[in-house]
């Protein structure tokens, strides 16, 4: 067993956020989750533990001791989101052990399997590593909804939440920025967080643009990652919670998406845009709305001088824009990658019916659609669970009783979240969203409750001289 710098600076942090305020393990949880391609700790036989999944075990035996095991076991009442996400993982890790052993060899699939070198090709279906290493990921997915929603009753949570988001913002778009300065520097910076056995696909350039990366692998994780993060930041500038650090924090995350050369990125923020078209933050607060209308018009505007101008002025910067478009978002799928990941799809969907509709067991599949592989792992029942999950956290209702802080954290949680999936649904390749997900979900589902009904000043004022 061999413990990295990162598994030292987890367990230092983490046993100070034992015993510090609750919001210090908030803030350790996200941060940490920035470090997807680093190795905290390396247990025998190579097997690597990230940050973030390392402090997931102080995270839970703070919130333990925070509010015991009923605040945890709160989340997964029948009347709550997380009681359909507990399904999920209880059929995911039934479907893992059982499904490739019941239906070994009844259809080919693409395994998730950390065996396989180079390029990903059919296999008869049977158990593979992938079983394992996702069964853990949801599991450890589900402590962190739990813990965060346990979290979250008590005061200051949603601002501690809100100051974690805006840490993790302000990390990532510093890391997107040392990439691009260490890339025209000649200098490889960004491999001193990346020690994870991945394949490293930084240091690339698309149309003379540099392909951001952070401290992932590769731009489309980058832009996945930093996608949600900006909606969190933008829907809090909507609504008027923190304006000023929220509309930094978004400005600056935003431009990384359009710079990121990432066809993920600019497929999810196409998607996104229609959401926020439709979306309602006049709900939260009165101003929004009119901040809201303006937010449209400036940037239509902005976006037609703009377009104006590059094309009768700089007619062979238009002509390296379309070509750039044309490689990353127009001929994607044509590509050999783009062949390669329609294929993982087209038998993801194939897996689903020639199962019956039963799945082939978590982790047995690689898909470049969250849909498909949700369909092809777990299931009709897999499908019905997390849908009601989702139905839950997204569109419960929120009453106007909870306080300002609270009602902004919850519906920039809530679009965050529909960001992630989004992002997931054109490009993730596998079963698991990421810690940041499952905080955002936490959030996004803590305040569906019905609030207690306000009592009248008079009849509030009677109750005290009662009591006195």
């Amino acid at each position: 067993m061999e413990l990295t710098i990162f598994g030292i600076a987890v367990f230092v942090t983490g046993l100070w956020a034992l015993y510090a305020s609750f919001r210090g393990a908030i803030y350790g949880m996200a941060v940490y989750s920035l470090f997807g391609c680093a190795l905290a700790l390396v247990l025998p036989g190579g097997v690597g533990i990230m940050p973030a999944q390392l402090f997931l075990l102080f995270f839970f035996l703070r919130a333990f001791n925070l509010g015991g095991g009923k605040n945890l076991a709160d989340a997964f009442a029948l009347d709550k989101a997380g009681f359909w996400l507990l399904c999920t993982c209880l059929w995911g890790v039934v479907g893992a052990i059982l499904l490739p052993r019941l239906l070994r060899g009844s259809t080919l699939v693409f395994p998730v399997d950390r065996t396989i070198v180079g390029s990903v090709m059919l296999k008869p279906l049977g158990p593979v590593s992938g079983n394992l290493s996702q069964t853990i990921y949801c599991i450890g997915d589900v402590v962190v909804y739990c813990a965060m929603y346990a979290f979250l009753k008590f005061r200051g949570a949603y601002k501690a939440l809100a100051t974690a988001i805006f840490m993790l913002t302000l990390c990532d778009v510093l890391a997107g920025v040392i990439d691009v300065g260490a890339h025209f520097a000649g200098i490889d910076v960004m491999s001193a967080v990346k020690t994870a056995q991945y394949a490293d696909l930084t240091g690339e350039e698309m149309g003379g643009f540099v392909r951001i990366s952070g401290t992932f692998s590769e731009t489309s994780a980058f832009s996945g990652f930093t996608l949600p993060l900006f909606v969190f930041c933008l829907n809090l500038w909507l609504v008027g919670y923190r304006r000023r650090v929220a509309g930094a924090l978004a400005i600056a995350s935003g431009l990384l998406l359009l710079l990121s050369t990432s066809g993920t990125a600019y497929v999810g923020l196409s998607g996104y845009l229609v959401v926020l078209f439709f979306s309602q933050p006049g709900r939260v607060s009165p101003d929004a709305s009119s901040r809201k209308q303006r937010m449209w018009v400036i940037a239509a505007c902005t976006g037609l001088l703009g377009t104006l101008y590059v094309i009768l002025f700089l007619p062979a910067v238009a002509d390296a824009i379309y070509q750039f478009v044309n490689m990353t978002v127009l001929n994607k799928a044509g590509s050999d990658s783009g062949v390669e990941r329609m294929s993982w799809n087209t038998q993801g969907v194939t897996n689903f019916f020639e199962t019956y509709g039963i799945g082939v067991g978590l982790g047995s599949i690689r898909a470049s659609s969250f849909l498909v592989v949700l369909l092809g792992s777990l299931g009709i029942v897999g499908v019905v669970c997390y849908g009601m999950f989702l139905g839950k956290s997204l569109l419960s209702p929120v009453s106007s009783h909870y306080p300002l802080t609270e009602r902004a954290v919850c519906y920039a949680s809530r679009h965050a979240t529909i960001a992630t999936l989004i992002v997931a649904s054109s490009s993730g390749g596998v079963f698991e969203l990421g810690s940041c997900f499952y905080l955002f979900a936490a959030a996004a589902a803590a305040l569906c409750a019905r609030a207690p009904r306000r009592v009248p000043p008079q009849v509030s004022w009677a109750l005290r001289r009662v009591h006195e």
